[in-house]
């Protein structure tokens, strides 16, 4: 049974299967830092907003959030960091982050299908 991704997430796992076992790893570390990065601001500038006192509250201060020039500038920085801390491209980042927003087992199991295909080793989507 063959799962259908959209565009981006069907280039993003094709990318991915390609990188050879290390980088790969290295790019999934460097998404979940990313990430941790991101909910942390994020959750941060809620807080010091009124803390979102029901969802869809919560829902507009976190987009208030992402639309701020602060966070556009703590963005490129922690990119730059982890980026330079991880050794791994913008590009390969970007990947995962595609990859972790569908986050299935069936995603997972596409990326470890084709990257068996490929010879560059299974990994585990929940690194």
């Amino acid at each position: 049974m063959t799962s259908t991704f959209d565009e981006a997430t069907t280039v993003a796992i094709a990318a991915f299967a390609q990188l050879d076992f290390n980088t790969a790893v290295q790019a999934m570390r460097a998404e979940a830092d990313y990430d941790h990065e991101q909910d942390q601001w994020i959750t941060r500038y809620i807080d010091e907003h009124g803390g979102g006192a029901d969802d869809m509250e919560y829902d507009a201060l976190h987009a208030q959030a992402q639309a701020t020039p602060e966070f556009a500038q703590f963005i490129d920085a922690v990119r730059k960091e982890i980026l330079d801390y991880f050794g791994v491209t913008g590009e390969q980042l970007d990947w995962v982050v595609v990859l972790r927003n569908d986050d299935s087992d069936e995603l997972w199991a596409e990326v470890n299908r084709q990257r068996s295909e490929l010879g560059t080793g299974e990994v585990r989507g929940d690194l």
